[in-house]
């Protein structure tokens, strides 16, 4: 037991103080040649000034030891709800732990214990009992700050299997040590499971694109997984990834080449060269289009045709237009040299031999192939470009197909119809197209077949059309003529189209569709039907039309059984770029195996990437639809399937992770089944001594020092003035 003296008083105060020790030096200069007696009645009075000032107390102190605080943390994840075979959760495991060594570690420290999964609560030795597994995942550095806020400890356990998110940024959170216990199973099988495939939305044609597929291995130490990247049975890409540890998550990627329009079909398996292992694939489509569409437009004349569809072709910033009108026939006889004409003559060398195969699509509007007696080879070689994977529209007029003099060419084979069996296939007239197929994609210009077929029926009326002797098999007929029938009573096409080859090849009867532009004087729906017709006879020819505008990203192998399941998904404009949400109307429905559907609102994370999260999980199959409407038009839709399953699963015990974050943050890290309760407590900051107040006397507060100082100073001057002291 001892005593100390110390000071209660402000800054305030020690000026007074100050001022008081000022005043004594003062009268002790002053007070020379005067009585004493006077002189120690003031001093005494400044003195006592001062000391009150001051605010001294007396405190009576009494030492003790102080234990170091300690922090338990244990992880609360679903994965912590697996037995492992041991007929008890790992969760459960580390409570039984902890409360083996309860009395251990309370005689050597002042334990908190904490639990929880993104958050961190303060919980009981009592509530060890009791704790269950969440459905969500453990994130440690939400954890770790939530206990740090709650005070400073010397060390901190973390009780974890290790499978946990972020951890990064958790040893700058908490300065002090940490210590890992790690808890899973002792031996795991010999696997490889791919956890997530990252590949791209869509690659452009003759490009190189990257895939990426991450893994897990198990119980493959010293061995190594074989990573193949097939395209059918033709292997693209193979890589060997040595596997060090017991459990090792592993990132391998493939380089592919895109060699051809639409989706691209891949597989990637993953073999590990240790035998009896569990080996793992997945298929996956990529998507390729052109980076830009190049297009050769050649019309045999001047029309309001050519004009409206070349204009709309040029405003597109994805087309790359080149387009040639024949303005004089070779049979316009001039009456000046040519030399001195200002056109060019016909450059048929240059289009059909020397560039057709640097375009992707090929458009011959009302063209006259005998005017300009050109070689059989140039039509030879427009087949051949259709056959490699070009894109050919003919449209028709009075200078085209039979009496263009494509009649037994090769350019007949390729098209889907074929042609009338004498020069006269052109008629003139005003007619209305009956739509024979509302519902392909070319045709559906309105969110519903209904609503599509009453946007075709107003329509301004076409003038003229071309005359067919019949439709080959395997050909569209998507637009038809309402009255004239062919030989075997069908009806006559007026737009048809054909795959052939690898390209496409589509044909159109009439050249008046300029006059569909004019529609939306009387109807307003028509006003862009024009456009949006002949955009996507343009998306049906490059096989873009196929592609989705709204696609979800590719599901996990084993979707994780934890709450939220999150999905993510894309939205594309025209050009396949990122569209925002703001200019596009997204909804996204969500079906539970209960049937019972539900909206669900997805958060846009950048432009054109959304994030749905699904919270209230049932097992079973799940599926979620997502629509999309943009300009006021259905713009897509896609949909996807998982499996949930509310099991906690056995995941391996991530050893790497928890040693380093032990690493990190300078602890040490131990299996649970193998730790040294005696050399962890051991590790902890010692046992102090530190001096505890018992009681305290605060010696200023006592009234009676006022009647001291008032006796002092009176005292001093009845004395002066009896003495005769002014």
């Amino acid at each position: 037991m001892s005593f100390v003296l110390s000071s209660d008083g402000t800054w305030v105060d020690g000026l007074l103080a100050a001022a008081a020790a000022g005043v004594l030096a003062w009268t002790w200069w002053t007070a020379r040649g005067q009585p004493r007696p006077l002189f120690w009645l003031r001093s005494g009075a400044i003195i006592l000034v001062g000391v009150c000032a001051l605010g001294l107390t007396l405190q009576r102190l009494q030492t003790r030891s102080v234990k170091p605080r300690l922090a338990i943390l244990l992880d609360t994840g679903l994965t912590m709800g697996a037995s492992d075979g041991t007929g008890k959760t790992r969760l459960a495991r580390a409570a039984e732990w902890l409360l083996k060594h309860r009395e251990e570690i309370s005689a050597r420290a002042e334990p908190a214990l904490y639990a929880g999964t993104d958050r961190a609560r303060r919980i009981g030795w009592d509530d060890l009992k009791t704790l269950s597994p969440a459905t969500a995942g453990f994130d440690f550095e939400g954890a770790a700050r939530d206990v740090a806020d709650d005070g400073a400890a010397g060390r901190l356990w973390l009780f974890s299997d290790g499978n946990a998110a972020g951890g990064g940024d958790a040893a700058a959170v908490w300065k002090a040590p940490i210590d890992a216990l790690g808890i899973g199973p002792k031996r795991t099988a010999k696997a490889v499971y791919l956890t997530d495939l990252q590949t791209p939305d869509f690659v452009f044609l003759h490009a190189r694109f990257s895939v990426a597929a991450r893994f897990e291995a198990s119980n493959l130490a010293g061995s190594a997984v074989a990573a193949r990247l097939w395209k059918g049975a033709t292997l693209v890409s193979e890589n060997r990834v040595p596997i060090k540890g017991e459990y090792e998550v592993a990132m391998t990627t493939f380089a592919a080449f895109a060699q051809s329009l639409g989706q691209e079909r891949y597989r990637i398996e993953l073999v590990p060269e240790s035998g009896g292992a569990v080996k793992a694939s997945r298929e996956f489509g990529v998507e390729v289009i052109r980076q830009k569409h190049r297009i050769m437009y050649l019309a045999g004349r001047p029309s309001f045709e050519y004009s409206h569809l070349r204009d709309l072709l040029k405003s597109n910033p994805n087309f790359e237009l080149v387009s040639f009108v024949i303005l004089r026939n070779p049979e316009n006889v001039s009456p000046v040299p040519d030399n001195e004409l200002s056109l060019i003559p016909f450059p048929a060398q240059e289009i059909f031999v020397q560039n057709l195969m640097h375009f992707d699509m090929f458009i011959l509007e009302n063209f006259a192939y005998w005017r300009f007696n050109l070689p059989v080879m140039y039509l030879e070689g427009l087949k051949r470009f259709v056959s490699n994977g070009g894109a050919l529209l003919v449209i028709g007029g009075s200078n085209a197909f039979t009496q263009g003099g494509y009649r037994g060419t090769p350019l007949e084979e390729v098209l889907p119809v074929t042609l009338w069996n004498s020069a006269d296939d052109y008629v003139p007239g005003l007619l209305k197209p009956k739509a024979s197929n509302i519902t392909n994609p070319l045709i559906l210009q309105a969110d519903t077949p209904e609503e599509s077929a009453a946007l075709w029926d107003g329509l301004p009326l076409l003038d003229g059309y071309n005359r067919f002797s019949s439709v080959k098999p395997g050909s569209t007929v998507l637009l038809a003529h309402p009255t004239e029938k062919l030989a075997g009573g069908q009806p006559s096409p007026l737009l048809t189209i054909r795959e052939y080859g690898k390209g496409k090849v589509m044909v159109l009867g009439s050249d008046s569709t300029w006059r569909w532009k004019l529609g939306g004087g009387q109807n307003w729906r028509a006003v862009s039907f024009y456009a949006r017709f002949w955009a996507k006879a343009v998306q049906y020819l490059s096989g873009t039309l196929d592609l989705k505008k709204v696609k979800f990203a590719p599901l996990p192998e084993r979707m994780p059984s934890r709450e939220p399941a999150t999905l993510t998904l894309h939205l594309f404009d025209d050009s396949f770029k990122p569209l925002s949400g703001a200019e596009a109307e997204l909804r996204v429905l969500w079906t539970p195996p209960d049937g019972k559907a539900r909206s669900v609102t997805p958060h846009e994370k950048e432009r054109g990437v959304f994030e749905i999260e699904l919270t209230g999980l049932a097992e079973g199959v799940h599926t979620v639809r997502a629509v999309g409407r943009h300009r006021g038009l259905a713009w897509g839709e896609d949909q996807a399937k998982f499996r949930w399953d509310a099991k906690p699963p056995e995941e391996p015990l991530q050893r790497e992770w928890l040693s380093r974050i032990a690493t990190r943050a300078s602890g040490r890290y131990s299996d649970l089944d193998r730790a040294d309760a005696g050399s962890l407590i051991a590790a902890l900051p010692p046992v102090r001594t530190q001096g505890e107040v018992m009681r305290r006397w605060h010696v200023w507060t006592w009234t009676g020092w006022l009647w001291v100082l008032l006796a002092l100073f009176g005292a001093e001057w009845y004395l002066r003035r009896r003495w005769g002291y002014v």
